[in-house]
């Protein structure tokens, strides 16, 4: 019997989660002939999460705080029976992947080492949103299938927009004469879009005092940033309403015993306190980098804060990513098991539990190190 509560956690509604099982009977469904994102066919049945790299598994410092797990279902026809799960960073993935599906016609070596490369792009991003994993294949220069990333050309020209409108001050700021050139302009806007050219941005690097190193990780990071800040204005109203849910649930006396109600109080109090944790995470950064951009860009006042912001916003980039993937996986999951019920703060004690069970494993700030796991 499927695991109910796995449904929500690995449907393809949330940034951490990418449903290539699903994605891929659904472009199929379109056309047999289509290119899959996997060379090896069996690759194709996965699921990637992104979750939090327990402290003890990070290496070094500049070691991401968020990873990616394969999902191996232990059945490919219905994903929610449960299955078992490795994180990409783990020495023995290759293996794990040949013992899984067995070395034969449809799962090769060769395949594998191309399959490993776009795992490694996916690895690569805080979240697994369509517009950030289309824009990082186009960097890699990886031919995809862009039917995998479920945004419309309307989404991403509203999301290019925005950004582009962020990059340009920074671009007329490091060049003065582009100021009279809207071509010039457009045209180191463009390389910073890029985030490859590393001779053609060498100015900017110089102007602003990037370390050359790494200046193509920061545009990057900057970009994904900026993304992040789109996405935020769109979350945060339902931000609101479960914060709402959660502050008005109510558990009386009486009403189930004694040690299942203090189950329950103690499951609301975590589960507010690390959705307060995390948004309040998010929120922190942004205001940060927005006070910094409108002193150095709006106001003519300092460029000491944003300056200081970009060249450590990788950092910034991935926490982001990580407050939002966890805040937005949460609301997801909670409108997914509470919706049909027209008064949410008094759900059949069942679903209120299930339902807190599976906020406070979505935002639990901490994982106890496990390479493979079953889930079900």
């Amino acid at each position: 019997m499927a695991v109910k509560y796995l449904k929500p956690m690995l449907d393809a509604g949330s940034s951490r989660v990418f449903n290539c099982n699903a994605l891929t009977r659904k472009v199929l469904e379109k056309d047999p002939n289509a290119q899959r994102l996997f060379r090896n066919t069996p690759l194709n049945g996965v699921v990637l999460i992104k979750d939090a790299v327990p402290e003890a598994e990070r290496k070094g410092p500049r070691c991401p705080p968020v990873g990616t797990k394969l999902y191996f279902p232990f059945n490919e026809l219905d994903i929610y029976e449960g299955g078992r799960t490795i994180f990409l960073h783990d020495p023995h993935l290759q293996q794990s992947i040949l013992e899984n599906f067995g070395q034969n016609a449809a799962m090769t070596k060769e395949g594998l080492a191309e399959d490993l490369r776009v795992l490694e792009v996916m690895d690569s991003l805080p979240s697994l949103d369509p517009f950030l994993m289309k824009d990082v294949f186009q960097r890699s220069g990886i031919a995809v299938n862009e039917a995998y990333f479920e945004i419309t050309p309307d989404q991403w020209k509203e999301i290019e927009i925005f950004i582009l409108q962020r990059f340009e001050p920074l671009a007329k700021a490091a060049f003065p004469d582009a100021m009279h050139s809207d071509e010039k302009a457009r045209r180191l806007v463009e390389k910073i879009w890029e985030a490859k050219d590393v001779t053609a941005l060498a100015p900017l690097i110089e102007a602003f005092r990037l370390p050359p190193d790494k200046a193509l990780e920061i545009f990057a990071a900057w970009k994904g940033i900026n993304f992040y800040s789109f996405q935020y204005a769109r979350v945060q109203p339902k931000l609101v309403e479960i914060a709402k849910w959660i502050k008005g649930i109510e558990v009386p006396f009486g009403a189930v015993p004694n040690e299942e109600r203090s189950k329950l109080l103690s499951m609301v109090e975590a589960v507010k306190d690390q959705l307060r944790r995390e948004w309040h995470g998010v929120d922190q950064i942004l205001r940060e980098y927005t006070d910094g951009y409108d002193k150095m860009f709006n106001h003519k006042a300092s460029s000491a804060e944003f300056l200081g912001f970009l060249r450590n916003c990788s950092k910034a980039y991935w926490n982001l990513g990580s407050g939002l993937g966890k805040t937005g996986h949460a609301v997801y999951c909670w409108q997914i098991l509470t919706g049909r019920y027209q008064q949410q703060a008094k759900l059949p004690w069942p679903v209120m539990h299930q339902t807190l069970r599976l906020l406070v494993e979505i935002l639990q700030p901490e994982k106890k190190p496990a390479a493979s796991m079953a889930w079900a």
